[in-house]
């Protein structure tokens, strides 16, 4: 076994999620943020969507910023400095990710702050009131940093709900390590042989991502198996009574919408039942600004490449 840091790259970059998807061997390993998903115990990130992101050919890239994310990196230092100021030490941000790796296990954490003694500190911003108990998606992330950085403890700083700044401090023994190392060692084992873990289920979403583009064509056509053609067969039926369902919804919209006209609420006994609210939306008009900028138009597209899963032929006995 053994503990190591790397270079850390800008926080959020490309090139943070490049290292902590792979490490410099190229093999996949599990960043601290998404411990819990190796459980499936994550509140944001289920056990199928993290292999198939170490299973993908590419790194994840930069995602959009929530609301949760730009109110934790923008309270982020003011957090550290009102910490040092309770603490009576100063607090750094390291400038390294911890790493920790032994046979068939691969793990990296990204660490807020630490003091000069070393005691890693684990930085969280929530709009809900701090209840003293750490959600279970945050225990697995400090059981790995502790981990990773080789310590006994994390002291998580939470400013919660109440605009006021908590402490606590998580102990991590030995066993509740080496539970997480003994799944991550299971977990990852079926990532380097390519396959999904047992228990995860895959979405149409997730194929998409691990198989992003087609090759081949025509050329290229595989002859399914028979759980494949079942699943053909089965999706046609599928298809077809939503068809249904949708047709359906649609009346029964009609029929309301009729009964309510220029009436926003429905109510029964005084109790509401159903709205028909007005709203007013904004949409860019892209044959307006193409019409208007034709030289601009090229300058703002963005390319994407998606596959799309449609039926063919007909049924067969």
């Amino acid at each position: 076994m053994k503990h190591f840091r790397i270079p850390k790259p800008v926080h959020g970059s490309q090139a943070w999620l490049e290292a902590r998807w792979k490490n410099a061997e190229g093999l996949p390993q599990i960043a601290a943020s998404a411990a819990a998903a190796v459980h499936g115990e994550h509140k944001f990130i289920s056990t199928t969507d993290l292999a198939i992101e170490l299973m993908a050919d590419t790194a994840p890239e930069p995602k959009p910023a929530t609301n949760a994310m730009l109110r934790g990196t923008t309270l982020e230092p003011a957090i550290r400095e009102w910490a040092e100021y309770t603490l009576k030490k100063p607090l750094v941000e390291p400038a390294e990710l911890f790493c920790y790796e032994e046979d068939g296990v691969r793990l990296v954490a990204t660490i807020d702050s630490m003091d000069a003694d070393g005691n890693v500190y684990e930085q969280k911003t929530s709009n809900k009131m701090w209840r003293g108990e750490l959600p279970r998606y945050w225990y697995w992330q400090g059981v790995q940093q502790a981990i990773c950085c080789d310590v006994p403890e994390i002291t998580w700083v939470i400013f919660d709900s109440t605009l006021d700044l908590h402490f606590y401090k998580q102990t991590v023994t030995s066993d509740e390590k080496q539970v997480h190392i003994q799944a991550v060692r299971t977990f990852l084992s079926f990532i380097d042989m390519g396959i999904l873990p047992p228990d995860a289920q895959a979405t149409y979403e997730n194929m998409s991502t691990l198989y992003p583009k087609g090759e081949g064509g025509a050329d290229a056509a595989k002859e399914l198996s028979q759980a494949g053609v079942d699943a053909v067969r089965a999706l046609k039926t599928v298809k077809k009574e939503l068809s249904v369902l949708e047709k359906r919804e649609d009346e029964l919209k009609a029929l309301i919408c009729a009964e309510l006209g220029t009436s926003e609420y429905g109510l029964l006994n005084d109790e509401m039942l159903v709205t028909w609210k007005t709203s007013t939306r904004k949409s860019f008009d892209l044959k307006k600004f193409e019409a208007d900028h034709p030289a601009l138009v090229q300058k703002y597209q963005k390319e994407t490449t998606v596959r799309t899963l449609r039926t063919a032929g007909k049924e067969q006995p």
